[in-house]
């Protein structure tokens, strides 16, 4: 797989910016806080629908106050103040996509056209995964699982859509008979997310393992805890079951507390709770851990050689750590996209290289 380009309008300070894109290495340089990461975030919108730093769209979207003017698309009824990415990529030699994301506020509503790509990102803000909370490891499988199965992201909107609803009723006593109705949809959509999480584990940890008893030395065990309950409930039959039993306790705390919605990862480094007990540097190596194996699974998945996202990181690692990472991009070269404050020597790669300075993007010329 190979993004081609993209154009960006209106996407966080971002007013409109075209990128042509390296096959192998592109460079985003600048100082902190131009807009490097923000250009990354949408090469990831465009590719996947979802942003890797924020899970409210409206912070995508640039202020319309004082910004360039913008028409609605032809033949829509869009209003005229978007935020819209456009690409191109190709998914293999004989095929050519064309992806576009609009997204517009008041109202908020958001299009996306086209699948989900495999895509890796590695970000100072991975050492959340292993230390930080329940959400940013579930985010995290489903972002695994997406690009690999359609039907996962599709079922996973139906169960938090039922999920919000069921809640809702379980809040308010005039809706208390409406609760029942909402278990078929959780059961059926909920065993497929539990399914799903299951599978890609039993393929990820394995590889993750590996990684990082390289890196260090150590042993780390990876397992799913499944929200609210000691196993996973992949029936839909035991599963609707299950939240007739507990209704009554939902209904007491006004919510339902049984289902992936609640899902966490245990991590432990030689049988100790990484959340607990890992250094900073085995956070890190979690992390770089759990990336380079989601690479490799979403490779094999796919078919696809996903693109890597490196937003700043290798300042971040040690030298062993950084050599692992440069020496993964050398050998297995994934089209790469590298946000740094200068220009460096990547591994001997010539790179194409954009300055970012205040939202404004310009290709450093070829001497």
């Amino acid at each position: 797989m190979r993004l081609d380009r993209i154009t960006i309008v209106k996407f966080r300070n971002i007013a409109q910016a075209s990128i042509e894109f390296s096959p192998q290495l592109t460079l985003l340089v600048g100082d902190n806080g131009q807009g490097k990461t923000n250009t990354l975030e949408a090469v990831h919108v465009l590719l996947t629908g979802t942003s890797f730093r924020s899970s409210k769209d409206q912070e995508l979207i640039m202020s319309a106050c004082g910004k360039i003017p913008q028409t609605s698309p032809e033949g829509s009824n869009w209003g005229v103040d978007i935020m819209s990415l456009d690409g191109v990529v190709h998914q293999d030699p004989d095929r050519i996509l064309t992806l576009h994301h609009r997204m517009q506020l008041n109202p908020l509503r958001k299009k996306h056209e086209g699948p989900v790509l495999p895509i890796v990102v590695f970000s100072p803000d991975d050492v959340q995964l292993s230390k930080g909370s329940p959400q940013g490891r579930r985010r995290f499988l489903d972002w695994l699982i997406a690009p690999i199965d359609s039907r996962y992201l599709r079922l996973f909107r139906q169960y938090h859509r039922a999920l919000v609803q069921r809640n809702k009723a379980l809040k308010d006593p005039r809706m208390t008979s409406t609760v029942t109705s909402f278990n078929p949809l959780l059961a059926q959509s909920g065993s497929y997310l539990w399914n799903q999480r299951l599978q890609i584990l039993r393929d990820i940890i394995p590889v993750a393992q590996k990684i990082f008893a390289d890196l260090t030395g150590l042993r780390l065990e990876i397992q799913l805890a499944p929200g609210g309950t000691h196993n996973a409930m992949t029936d839909p039959g035991n599963y609707e079951e299950m939240l007739r039993i507990h209704q009554k306790n939902d209904q007491q705390r006004g919510m339902t507390l049984i289902g992936p919605h609640r899902d966490d990862l245990i991590l432990t480094i030689d049988g100790f709770p990484a959340i607990d007990y890992a250094s900073q540097g085995q956070h890190r190596a979690i992390a770089l851990s759990l990336k380079l194996a989601s690479f490799e699974i979403l490779e094999q998945e796919t078919g696809m050689t996903p693109m890597v996202l490196l937003d700043d990181v290798l300042s971040e690692l040690d030298p062993i750590k950084r050599s692992r990472l440069l020496k993964f991009i050398a050998l297995s070269r994934p089209q790469t996209v590298i946000t740094d404050t200068e220009a460096r020597n990547y591994e001997n790669l010539e790179p194409v290289i954009y300055h970012v300075d205040q939202g404004i993007l310009r290709q450093q010329e070829i001497r």
